[in-house]
């Protein structure tokens, strides 16, 4: 009977344990202080200061591009429950971002349209959140909420929306203004309730004003994958290269005139040119809300391929022995082969192509135009572009994607590219350049690319490739 009571008295003493510490437990997560109450003042601050309010299911935003004394842009921006679509247009030059059916999709300034990675996925997930101003709905639609870094002046929050990338909110303690947004890939910084400069591209940050906001004009257009203009005689014509300071350069005609190209796959945008070259062209260069000079209708051959309208961007930034620089106006369109052995490129016809017998196969991915390949060590990713100029090293990688593998010093050492087990590569590591939260670790130089006959097929998704023998490699 005793030991009945104290066992008793025992029990009695941990339920009434368990209940001070869950009312403790409730108190923190519920009380004055908590992440989610913070977050609330600080968003009611803001929504009664800006009179602004999260807007409906579906809706449209228009935007200024430029300094008011400069070239002038517009952005459009519409959504519906199901979809999202970004429009970006200067100097006769537009691009579009969006989300349809689940899946991202990029049209280029040259009008064509393909899947892209799950990366813009979460990018543009993470722009729909923000712009449709969902973090100021009571909920917040959900996101996983933190408390970010504050001081005297200023408080921010951290929201990850559903399947988008975490988005730091920081607001002027004053007046309750925002002062900035954060995501990977993602910059603005305000300088009053409806203007901003857009830095989310360090090399052509933009001033943005917000022109108009309310219900769509019609439906968000649909997008179809497809659109390239790239013609291909019969056969593969071989195209001789060579390099010149880290670059691989073949010999190319742009609007008629003889150039050495060189091949980055980083040139995502339009064809770069040199000013020299620029002037030669006798095409009607502009200058566009983001600084660039620009000019439309170029013609491009290469072997038997040609493109009958392409944009172009001048730039000072050529490569030494070269004219002008292409990377993703080739990757989209053609299946772009490397044959090191006989220092040659082809660029192969998609619908004609057959699948090469003797190669491994691994797959590639497509971060708005650019062709990436996903080295691992272990279970460690590293995303990088596949062919592009590196210099000496293998492989130029983001010092913190470097440090995320486990890599260190000047040569990498336990790579694999698909079933290739990789030797030691010479690594050089970038401080700034990347964005390696987002899925941007680096670059896949040509050191590294000729050590194999390859072929990189964007337009599927697939990377083909056939390790040389060491005397064969260039």
């Amino acid at each position: 009977m005793i030991a009945e009571r104290m066992h008793e008295r025992r029990r009695n003493r941990w339920l009434a344990l368990g209940l001070a510490l869950a009312t403790l437990a409730f108190a923190s997560g519920c009380g004055e202080s908590s992440p989610s109450r913070m977050a609330a003042r600080v968003l009611d601050k803001y929504r009664k200061a800006s009179g602004f309010k999260p807007l409906p299911s579906s809706g449209m935003i228009r935007i200024r591009l430029g300094a008011e004394s400069g070239p002038a842009g517009r952005g459009e921006i519409l959504w519906t429950p199901r979809g999202y679509r970004e429009t970006v247009a200067s100097a006769g030059l537009t691009t579009v971002r969006g989300i349809e059916s689940g899946k991202a999709y990029f049209i280029d300034q040259d009008g064509v349209t393909r899947v892209v990675s799950d990366q813009v996925l979460r990018e543009l997930r993470t722009r729909s959140y923000f712009w449709r101003r969902a973090w100021l709905f009571s909920n917040r639609e959900k996101a996983w909420l933190t408390l970010g870094p504050a001081d005297t002046a200023t408080v921010s929050l951290s929201l990850t929306p559903e399947g988008g990338n975490p988005l730091t909110l920081t607001f002027s303690r004053p007046d309750g203004r925002l002062v900035s947004a954060r995501s990977p890939r993602f910059a603005l910084e305000f300088s009053s309730w409806t203007e901003w400069r857009d830095v989310s591209d360090p090399a052509a940050p933009v001033a943005g004003k917000l022109a108009w906001v309310g219900l769509a004009t019609g439906p968000i257009p649909e997008a179809f994958v497809g659109g390239g203009r790239a013609r291909f005689a019969a056969g593969a014509q071989a195209v001789p290269f060579e390099r010149a300071a880290g670059a691989l350069v073949v010999p190319a005609t742009l609007s008629g005139q003889p150039v050495r190209l060189a091949i980055d796959a980083a040139e995502d945008g339009p064809v770069a040119v040199s000013p020299a070259l620029a002037a030669r062209l006798g095409l009607p260069f502009t200058r566009d809300a983001f600084g660039r000079t620009i000019a439309a209708g170029a013609t491009l051959e290469i072997g038997n391929a040609s493109w009958p309208s392409l944009w172009l961007r001048r730039s000072a930034s050529i490569p030494p022995g070269a004219d002008a620089v292409a990377g993703g106006c080739l990757f989209r369109e053609a299946i772009v082969e490397f044959d090191p052995a006989a220092g040659q490129i082809r660029l192969h016809d998609p619908e004609k192509f057959g699948v090469p017998e003797g190669f491994f196969r691994t797959a590639i991915d497509d971060d708005d135009g650019r062709p990436v390949a996903v080295l691992n060590r272990g279970k460690k990713d590293l995303r990088l572009t596949a062919g592009s100029d590196t210099g000496e090293a293998a492989l130029l990688v983001a010092a913190v994607s470097a440090e995320r593998a486990g890599l260190s010093g000047s040569e990498a050492l336990g790579l694999a590219w698909g079933p290739v087990h990789l030797p030691a590569l010479p690594v050089r590591l970038a401080a700034n350049g990347f964005f390696p939260e987002w899925g941007d670790d680096g670059k896949l130089g040509f050191p590294l690319l000729l050590r194999f006959h390859l072929f990189v097929n964007m337009p599927q998704r697939w990377m083909y490739l056939k390790p040389l023998a060491p005397s064969s490699g260039q």
